[in-house]
């Protein structure tokens, strides 16, 4: 473990029958091949539990477990997943609560925490610097979780604090886990807790854990949060950050899959679900945000009713307790039962579902029936403490359900990939194993027909396989809208950073490969406890037909009749070496270099043959320039351009003067590694282009061509885009038609100098009738990129003339100290 990052390399074994504590060496094969998290906690439960074991026997394992992530500066790295075999659904489980537990469970010395057997008296585990011990809960067996956590919170101070409540003492199916208002909410997790008469876990301490590639880590950071920071739904401005996660709501509603009256198919009226919108929450209730643990997005809502500020529900509790119910008033209907759910530790979207059927088969009828039942449910005093597949045959009417989960906030009717989604996930009816309404309703990342079946089988795949991933990493799922660009639901950021964090190399292919591995896994689990491909179905009462997609989806998964063929084989760790993770094309430079400007009005195979020469004469910027790019376009030309100088940084010379992302976009897109945009005029096209840019993996120039005072641009845009020097190079730029006025920039080596301080840490590009002789009066101003057009690709000889300037620019080049 001494060549690893992101791991403490420490497990904490826990036996509450005989009191024994033990530590044991994380598997560093198996880190390799599970990450953490959900993936680390499936082999575990997968390899030592034995089949068919009651879920609230002593020999069940409960799973405490962080990912390599966890604790990072990763937006949102508080996460912790916690995994058991489930008693309401009989399948392995896993369930991810937000926060900040997983940071303080690192701090504490160890990566995860393994529980089994059973105390014959309640008791709390307290985890302290490595150290661990098992206390008394007498006083606080029977407490709500908020007065349980705060008690347990004045007793050991700033520690990170899982509780149950009553729920789960009293063994409901339901039953959850809370940490500071966040839940690990479904499946019934909280009663394997109280199974074992466990009513709480304390971590904390000051331990610390290394990270092996510490600029790449840093730089990838500066990514992955100005991608997350920006995104229209996560960015800090953006839908989730002003209305909560029921931001949602109408384009849900207005989508028909809103669910109703128990899933009734009957649609709601724009004012029904304005009653409980995002933006009638803000407008009415809302006092402030509430977020994970280094999350910009803090889609958690503060919310002041009377003269209390509590936590507003998410969308998914919102709507299960609201509509589907049959309440719509947020004050005095939805929020209470909220909060009474989350007092007695109980899951918010099985109970919603189950009021619905409940209310749907008449055994209540109003608010205050509602209540009562939600708490002779957390008492076990009720028939629907087991969850609501258990009563369907006293009502005889069919339960949203699947593998005994109650189904959450979305109607399967209206979207074939959500459909398929609760079909096939390993823990049953849920949204978080692929949320294709991201695609389906959200556009995100782009639009996906919900009604068609075409494509969903692959669809859902791979959305399972990148959210195993996420789950074992560990990140929220939220932040996957803003770092998946397209369908493939690519992990390269992911691999980039977790290589960096770790040591191990990781790559796109081998995170999708992990996450695979992850889910054949969790299936063998299911198949092993009788499970088949029988049960991948929805209630017959939705009418959703999915045997042809079914069908194709066990082939994606090269699965027989719904079984994997054996447990998937593991890779032998790989590691990286030093400096070869490479976030931007300026990453891979070193400076001094030349930079070939072909601005030609000539046919494609003429600028290529000179492209060609300037390559074999070591010039490794080569760029398309304006006139070639407006002849030829950028689909044709910068192909071209790569085929004869593979290894070559390819410049689009756009002038991007108007909608920045757009053009970015369509250059990149092409195959373009920087793209130049206007430094004039206003900021806006060079942040969208930036914002490409960055999440392409590209950089942008910034060319202050034109600009009226030159240096006072360059010195505000440094300042505006501090923090961003491995995606921004500027450009102090003479056009031709000035040169032709004059010397060329050259003999303005004050104001070059002047650029060169004022550019500070980016690099610094000069561009204006530079040739051989007066490429090192540039070069010796330390300026990083010197830009050469028609001195090379006018001369005999390309070739030659490149290496004559490239020499001469090396042999003056006075770096930036």
């Amino acid at each position: 473990m001494t060549r690893l990052g992101g791991y403490m390399g420490q497990i904490l074994r826990v036996n509450l029958s005989t009191g024994k504590i033990w530590e044991e060496s994380l598997d560093e094969e198996c880190l390799y091949n599970f990450l953490g998290g959900r993936g680390y906690a499936t082999k575990i439960l997968y390899d030592e539990l034995k089949p068919k074991v009651d879920p609230l026997h002593e020999e069940n394992k409960i799973i405490f477990m962080s990912g390599p992530l966890t604790g990072t500066e990763f937006p949102g790295s508080g996460r912790i997943s916690v995994s058991s075999k489930s008693p309401l659904t009989g399948t392995i489980f896993d369930s991810s609560m937000g926060g900040s537990f997983g940071v303080y469970l690192k701090k504490s010395g160890f990566d995860g925490i393994i529980i089994e057997g059973k105390s014959e008296k309640p008791v709390y585990l307290v985890v302290n610097d490595g150290k661990a011990c098992l206390e008394e809960a007498s006083p606080i067996w029977g407490k709500t979780t908020s007065q349980t956590e705060a008690f347990l919170k004045r007793k050991h101070g700033n520690f990170g604090v899982v509780v149950i409540g009553p729920a789960g003492e009293n063994l409901v199916y339901l039953a959850n886990l809370m940490s500071d208002t966040r839940a690990a909410g479904r499946g019934g997790l909280g009663a394997v807790m109280g199974s074992k008469k466990l009513k709480a876990v304390v971590v904390g301490g000051q331990k610390t854990f290394n990270i092996v590639d510490r600029e790449a880590y840093k730089i990838l950071l500066r990514k992955i949060r100005f991608t997350v920071e920006n995104d229209p739904i996560t960015g800090k401005d953006g839908n989730f950050a002003r209305f909560g996660t029921a931001g949602i709501v109408h384009r849900i509603r207005s989508a028909g899959i809103l669910p109703k009256n128990d899933f009734s198919g009957e649609a709601l009226t724009f004012e029904e679900a304005d009653m409980f919108s995002g933006e009638t929450i803000r407008e009415k209730f809302f006092v402030g945000r509430k977020g994970c643990y280094l999350c910009p997005t803090a889609c958690g809502r503060k919310v002041k009713v009377g003269n209390n500020i509590v936590k507003g529900p998410e969308y998914e509790s919102i709507v299960m307790l609201g509509p589907n119910s049959g309440f719509y008033d947020y004050e005095k209907e939805i929020l209470p039962l909220s909060i009474l759910c989350d007092e007695l530790g109980i899951d918010t979207i099985s109970i919603g579902n189950i009021l619905g059927y409940a209310r749907s088969v008449g055994y209540i009828s109003n608010f205050e029936e509602a209540k009562k039942l939600v708490e002779e449910i957390a008492y076990n005093r009720s028939i629907f403490s087991r969850g609501v597949k258990q009563v369907v045959e006293k009502f005889g009417k069919e339960a949203a359900q699947v593998k005994g989960l109650e189904l959450p906030a979305y109607d399967p009717r209206g979207a074939k990939g959500i459909a398929l989604a609760y079909a096939t996930s390993n823990r049953g009816g849920c949204h978080l194993r692929a949320y294709t309404i991201a695609p389906e309703i959200l556009s995100d990342p782009e639009y996906v027909d919900p009604s068609m079946e075409e494509g969903k089988a692959e669809l859902v795949k791979k959305m399972q396989d990148s959210y195993a991933v996420y789950d074992s990493a560990i990140v929220c799922k939220y932040h996957g809208l803003a770092l998946f660009t397209k369908l493939e639901f690519e992990l390269d950021d992911l691999a980039k950073i977790l290589s960096a964090i770790t040591g191990f190399k990781f790559t796109n292919e081998i995170l999708h490969e992990i996450g695979e591995r992850i889910y054949n896994v969790e299936r063998l689990f299911n198949v092993r406890e009788g499970f088949t491909s029988k049960d991948d179905s929805l209630p017959k009462r939705f009418g959703v037909n999915l045997t042809r997609l079914l069908q194709e989806y066990y082939e994606k998964r090269k699965w027989t009749d719904g079984i994997p063929s054996d447990l998937p084989k593991n890779r032998r760790p790989d590691y990286i070496q030093k400096g070869e993770i490479v976030v931007t094309p300026l990453m891979r430079l070193r400076f001094p270099q030349v930079q070939v400007a072909l601005d030609m009005d000539a046919d494609i195979k003429t600028i290529t043959r000179i492209a060609k020469e300037t390559y074999k004469g070591g010039a490794r910027i080569i760029e398309a320039g304006t006139p070639a790019i407006k002849r030829h376009g950028v689909d044709k030309l910068i192909p071209a351009l790569r085929k004869v100088a593979p290894e070559a940084i390819i410049v689009a010379d756009m002038k991007i003067a108007d909608v920045g992302g757009l053009e970015a976009r369509i250059a990149i897109r092409a195959g373009a590694d920087i793209v130049a945009v206007l430094g004039m005029g206003g900021n806006h096209k060079i942040n969208e282009a930036l914002g490409e840019a960055i999440r392409g993996d590209k950089a942008i120039l910034i060319d202050l061509i034109d600009c009226e005072d030159p240096l006072t641009r360059l010195e505000e845009l440094s300042r505006e885009l501090k923090d961003k020097e491995k995606w921004v190079v500027f450009c102090l730029h003479r056009g031709i038609s000035e040169q032709m006025k004059t010397r060329g920039i050259y003999d303005q080596k004050s104001l070059i100098l002047e650029a060169r301080k004022k550019a500070q840490k980016f690099p610094l590009a000069v561009a204006g009738g530079i040739r051989e002789g007066t490429a090192k009066e540039i070069a010796s101003c330390g300026v990083d990129i010197v830009i050469v057009g028609s001195a090379i690709y006018n001369s005999t000889n390309p070739k030659t003339a490149t290496q004559r300037i490239l020499e001469e620019v090396r042999g003056n080049y006075k770096p930036l100290t």
